[in-house]
């Protein structure tokens, strides 16, 4: 047998998976061959060490000088302060109300009654949207950008009752957790 053969049979030694005349055969050659009898010898070796579980500890000073590596760095810069939810919305409708508005001054001379149509939102119930849509399409020969509009419309009223609503259901939930 060559040392690549039995080389290769060296793991299914180990494990003991060999068959019988496999493994008569690799201890025959291991018998006549002192370097794979060497190489088999690092594997039992390795195998050993594998198998053997090595509980890590760490040093006995591992904290006292980890705490004093972290008070030697320079303190942490304060985050960057972040947009209220509330600021990101009143930008939202302010950026939305200006396109619209700017659309309206600058568009088409139909746009006006689209415009004073709209304001009527104010004073009527849902049914508003519905209105506002159908005249936007109408005056614009557009559906594409009366969706815009109604959606931009949609969104302020959910805004608006977010910020009504809102408060007074965090109070509650916070007297319903405290009792």
């Amino acid at each position: 047998m060559h040392c690549t053969a039995s080389e290769n049979l060296f793991d299914g030694l180990l494990d003991g998976t060999l068959s019988v005349l496999q493994r008569h055969t690799v201890e025959t050659h291991l018998a006549q061959c002192a370097r794979c009898t060497s190489v088999l010898e690092e594997l039992r070796v390795i195998d050993a060490l594998l198998l053997t579980p090595r509980l890590l500890e760490p040093a006995p000073n591992f904290t006292q000088k980890t705490m004093a590596e972290i008070r030697t760095l320079p303190p942490p810069k304060p985050a960057a302060p972040r947009l209220p939810l509330w600021s990101a919305a009143g930008f939202y409708l302010l950026a939305s109300w200006l396109g619209i508005g700017t659309w309206f001054a600058i568009g088409r001379p139909d746009a006006h009654g689209v415009f004073s149509l709209a304001l009527g939102l104010f004073d009527h119930s849902s049914r508003a949207f519905y209105d506002v849509g159908r005249a936007v399409a109408a005056g614009i020969g557009s559906t594409g950008i009366a969706s815009i509009v109604a959606l931009v419309l949609g969104v302020d009223v959910l805004l608006i009752a977010l910020a009504f609503f809102a408060p007074r259901v965090i109070s509650r939930l916070a007297r319903s957790e405290s009792a």
